[in-house]
């Protein structure tokens, strides 16, 4: 499968080979558009969930803050939602709808690592696997693969 058909699967909602782990295909071709690697801002979304649940169940050596994993602007994709993503594609719906997406996710991830704070550790784990945040990242991930879609056609 080809770079654009894994982006299109996962952007009309259903899983691409290798797309639950991140994986795409390695056939040479960039998923770099307008300064951002979609592929590598998937993957890091996706990675939330792991980085989470090591912090929750104690085997994490990061010191996670819900004041800055909450905020959509502080990590590599929402600097480039708030710069040169927001100048280049602001007027696209399709941003629009990926960046509130986007912002929900951080909110969502912050709400479980306030809750694992808080000693609630099974119900953060569970808030992993069930509710908004699952639902969050879900479509943070769709929500970039349509983005990807979308302006790859206008090049």
């Amino acid at each position: 499968m080809g770079l654009m058909d894994w982006f299109k699967k996962i952007a009309g909602g259903t899983e691409a080979s290798g797309a639950a782990d991140g994986a795409a295909p390695a056939d040479g071709q960039t998923a770099e558009v307008g300064g951002l690697n979609f592929m590598t801002a998937i993957d890091a979304h996706m990675k939330w969930k792991t980085r989470l649940e090591n912090y929750i169940n104690g085997t994490s050596q990061e010191d996670l803050k819900v004041e800055v994993i909450s905020r959509d602007d502080q990590c590599p994709l929402g600097k480039w939602i708030y710069g040169s993503g927001s100048e280049s594609y602001g007027a696209i719906q399709t941003f629009g709808d990926m960046k509130a997406m986007h912002a929900h996710f951080h909110t969502c991830a912050g709400q479980v690592l306030t809750t694992a704070q808080q000693g609630r550790k099974d119900e953060a784990l569970r808030m992993l696997d069930h509710g908004d945040y699952v639902r969050a990242s879900e479509r943070v991930k769709m929500q970039l693969a349509r983005l990807y879609v979308q302006i790859s056609d206008r090049k």
